[in-house]
C-alpha cells in the first residue's frame, strides 16, 4: 500500500469530494455520550489512559516532522508542467485553489524552489492608505505566481479595489500565471469580485483518504533517526498502520482521520500528531503484550489517542463565527486588522477566548485558526449560514 509511485496531480475544484466518515465513527461522535450511559466495554484496554503522556514536541519533530504539506509540492510541480504542455488557446492562468489553515505556504515554497518569480503583495497599511491601488511590476517572461492571494486584505474596500485591479492586469499579460488562492477567498471574491470569470477551471489538491495518508505516515516514521516504530491504539494494541497481505489497512482509524481532516493533509498531521501519546512497557499488561504479536523486540511504541472533539464558545451577537470566518478568509491577522473586517465590532474581545478554546493560535502579533480545529469551526460556520469554502 506505502510503495513509492510518481507525484499524483492536483483535480479540478469541482471534483473534489471529502473522504467518507465511517459510520461507528459519526454514531461514536454523536451518541458517544450517551451510549456510555449504558453500556460499559468488559474488557480493559491494552494501556489505562491515565498511563499515557503527551508526546514531546522533539518526539514528535523526529516522528512526525514537519513540514505538514507531505507530496502536495511535488504535485503542484507535477501539474504545473501539465499545464504548460496546454493547447493552444487555453488560459494562460492556473488557479491553485487550497484549503485554509497551510502553515507552510506551500504555493510560495514550491514556487522559490523552482526558481519562479513570486510577485510579493504590498503590505495591508499600504493597500489601506492608497488613494489609488498600486500594483507591484509584474513585467518578465517565465512563470508568474501570486502565492496567497487572500493577503490583500480581500474584505477592506482598499483591498478588494486592488485585487480587481491585479485581477484585471494578470488577465492582460501575456505569460503564464499561477494563482494560489485560499478557498474561502475564492469563495468570496466569486461575489464580490466575479473572480470564477477571470480565475476559470481552479484546481486543487486531491483528497487525502486513508491510502494516501498510510503511504504517507509510513514515510514520515520510517527513518533511522526514529528505528521501528509502531502506532497501537490503547483499547486493543492494535497497530493502526498495519495492512493484511493484500495490502489492505487491518483496522478503520486511518479512514476516520481521514474523514474527520476533511481530506486536507496539514489538518490530518495535526491531528495525528495531537494523538499520540507516549507510555511506559511497563504500564502494559502481559497478556496485552503477548497479544502484540506483528512486532518485535526492538520496535518503539508510541499509543494513538482518540482524536480531539472540538467545541465552539457560544456567544449571543455571533462575534466568534464573525471574527473565524473572517480569519479563513485572510490567515492570520493581526487584532488591528481583524477589527478594519468586522464591521460593527468594536474590539474583538472574542480573541482570547478562542485562543483558550483552542481555536486560534498566535504567533507573533497576529491570531490564526489553528489547522486541527478547522473542521468544527467549518461546522459551525455552514450550520450558521455562512458562505464556505469548497474545501
Amino acid at each position: 500500500m506505502s510503495k513509492t509511485e510518481g507525484p499524483a496531480f492536483l483535480i479540478p475544484l469541482d471534483d473534489a469530494q471529502t473522504p467518507p466518515v465511517p459510520r461507528d465513527e459519526v454514531a461514536r461522535r454523536y451518541l458517544g455520550r450517551l451510549i456510555a450511559l449504558f453500556h460499559r466495554e468488559k474488557s480493559e484496554p491494552f494501556i489505562a489512559d491515565d498511563k499515557l503522556h503527551r508526546a514531546t514536541l522533539k518526539r514528535l519533530d523526529e516522528i512526525v516532522a514537519p513540514p505538514a504539506c507531505g507530496p502536495v509540492l511535488a504535485e503542484i510541480g507535477a501539474t504545473v508542467g501539465r499545464w504548460l504542455d496546454r493547447q493552444p488557446g487555453a488560459s494562460h492562468i492556473l488557479t491553485v485553489v487550497l484549503p485554509p489553515c497551510d502553515e507552510n505556504a506551500v504555493i510560495e515554497t514550491w514556487a522559490s524552489e523552482a526558481g519562479h518569480q513570486v510577485l510579493v503583495p504590498p503590505s495591508r497599511q499600504s493597500l489601506i492608505a492608497a488613494e489609488q491601488p498600486i500594483l507591484p511590476d509584474m513585467t518578465g517572461s517565465g512563470i508568474l505566481v501570486i502565492s496567497r492571494l487572500e493577503d490583500w486584505f480581500l474584505r477592506h474596500r482598499e483591498g478588494l479595489r486592488a485585487v480587481r485591479a491585479l485581477l484585471a492586469a494578470i488577465d492582460g499579460l501575456d505569460r503564464p500565471v499561477v494563482v494560489g488562492c485560499n478557498a474561502w477567498a475564492r469563495s468570496f471574491l466569486a461575489k464580490a469580485a466575479g473572480a470564477d470569470a477571470l480565475l476559470p477551471d481552479a484546481v486543487t489538491i486531491k483528497p487525502f483518504d486513508a491510502v494516501r495518508l498510510h503511504g504517507w505516515f509510513v514515510q514520515l516514521s520510517t527513518s533511522e533517526a526514529t528505528g521501528a516504530m509502531r502506532f497501537r491504539l490503547p483499547a486493543d494494541g492494535e497497530d493502526v498502520l498495519a495492512v493484511d497481505e493484500a495490502g489492505t489497512l487491518r483496522n478503520d482509524y486511518l479512514r476516520k482521520l481521514a474523514g474527520r481532516s476533511l481530506g486536507i493533509p496539514w489538518v490530518a498531521w495535526h491531528l495525528w500528531r495531537r494523538s499520540l501519546r507516549t507510555g511506559d512497557d511497563a504500564d502494559v499488561a502481559e497478556d496485552a503484550k503477548a497479544a502484540m504479536s506483528d512486532g518485535d523486540a526492538s520496535e518503539q511504541t508510541l499509543w494513538v489517542a482518540a482524536l480531539d472533539e472540538y467545541l465552539l464558545p457560544g456567544t449571543d451577537d455571533g462575534t466568534a463565527l464573525h471574527a473565524l470566518h473572517a480569519l479563513l478568509i485572510h490567515g492570520p491577522l493581526t487584532r488591528e486588522e481583524l477589527l478594519l473586517v468586522l464591521p460593527g465590532v468594536e474590539d474583538p474581545n472574542v480573541v482570547p477566548v478562542l485562543l483558550r478554546a483552542g481555536f486560534l493560535e498566535r504567533k507573533g502579533d497576529r491570531f490564526g485558526c489553528r489547522a486541527a480545529a478547522y473542521p468544527a469551526i467549518r461546522d459551525g460556520l455552514e450550520a450558521a449560514g455562512f458562505p464556505v469554502g469548497r474545501v
